[in-house]
């Protein structure tokens, strides 16, 4: 009967397990309009999302509740760039291309453990995207999404 009990056990924590973990990948395609195109994004399904209008444009925060990132969009004029504060942030990698492309990527340290950032600019289009506070074990994850940032 023990035997019984624990192979239960067993099975219950594994299919709990197997939930947080789909939970924890899951996510979902949006499509934002920006000026005359259009900003396809793939961002963690769980999430809290703050959207700021002002008269030029728009920031649009997604939270990211299982790991505490964030990702920020911003369409529209009359910002300074780059968004990220770089004062403390170790940059890793720069890649610009003519006037139309500017992405920075790096980290800062918080207590002890790097947070890493991403910042990618599309001038042309008044486009800003931006990751920022990824831990180490969620950076491919990140990194897999802004690859896959669409403009139409």
């Amino acid at each position: 009967m023990r035997t019984g009990r624990k192979i239960r056990l067993i099975v219950m924590v594994i299919l709990c397990l197997g939930n947080i973990i789909q939970g924890y990948t899951q996510t979902k395609t949006d499509t934002l309009a920006c000026l005359d195109k259009k900003l396809i994004i793939e961002y963690p399904a769980v999430n809290k999302i703050n959207l700021v209008n002002y008269e030029e444009g728009y920031f649009k925060t997604i939270n990211c509740v299982a790991d505490t990132s964030a990702i920020t969009i911003h369409c529209g004029a009359m910002v300074n760039l780059p968004l990220t504060s770089l004062t403390d942030k170790t940059i890793i990698s720069k890649f610009t291309l003519g006037k139309d492309i500017c992405i920075v990527r790096g980290y800062c340290l918080v207590q002890g453990r790097k947070k890493y950032f991403r910042e990618e600019n599309y001038f042309k289009y008044c486009i800003t995207v931006v990751y920022e506070n990824v831990n180490e074990l969620r950076l491919s994850f990140y990194e897999h999404i802004f690859n896959n940032i669409k403009i139409q």
